[in-house]
């Protein structure tokens, strides 16, 4: 008797950790009007960029296998699907030494072809401890990284707000921690 019982436990237990599978829809795309100096968009790609974070974190929730489904194909009642459109890059060349970088996406979550859930989330960073020694497009993979966990979390609990995140203050490259020119100037530095 007690077989069955922990055969009927694991096996329900089972089924819901299925059920609850999150795919990303591939291709990530650009939201209309979405702004983004066009070289950032080429050289760093921020779409495979996000691609591949968020697919790591989703692939860790449904505790591997699939963690894409392509847009158009049909998920499996069992999947919810994740529709991400980026709707602004803020990143110029320059590494950190052209201030913060961000990545601002929207979000669907879609649960039997109906969107259930939306969410903004805006990723803000300076490149960490050694931001000054790294380029655009590595700064901006924290942001999508960031913005990975943040969607894992997002998916798995309903009661989860992303927090909006302010831009870095008092940061390398930001206006408020080096002084301008004409400061240098008054100053005889």
């Amino acid at each position: 008797m007690k077989s069955l019982i922990i055969i009927g436990l694991l096996t329900s237990s089972a089924a819901a950790l299925a059920a609850n599978r999150v795919l990303l829809e591939t291709p990530i795309t650009y939201a209309p009007g979405a702004s983004v100096v066009e070289k950032v968009k080429q050289e760093c790609q921020i779409e495979n960029m996000l691609e591949t974070r968020v697919g790591k974190a989703f692939g860790n929730l449904n505790k591997g296998g699939d963690s894409t489904i392509s847009t158009g194909a049909q998920a499996t009642d069992d999947a919810a699907v994740v529709r991400l459109r980026i709707t602004h890059v803020l990143g110029v060349g320059g590494g950190a030494w052209s201030g913060p970088k961000a990545i601002t996406i929207d979000a669907d979550l879609i649960e039997k072809n109906k969107v259930v859930r939306h969410t903004k989330i805006n990723r803000w960073t300076t490149g960490g401890a050694f931001g000054g020694f790294k380029g655009t497009c590595s700064i901006l993979e924290r942001s999508a990284a960031a913005i990975g966990k943040d969607l894992a979390r997002w998916v798995r609990d309903p009661a989860f707000t992303v927090p909006d995140e302010p831009q870095p203050a008092g940061q390398v490259g930001d206006s408020t921690s080096a002084p301008s020119p004409a400061d240098k100037a008054s100053s005889g530095r």
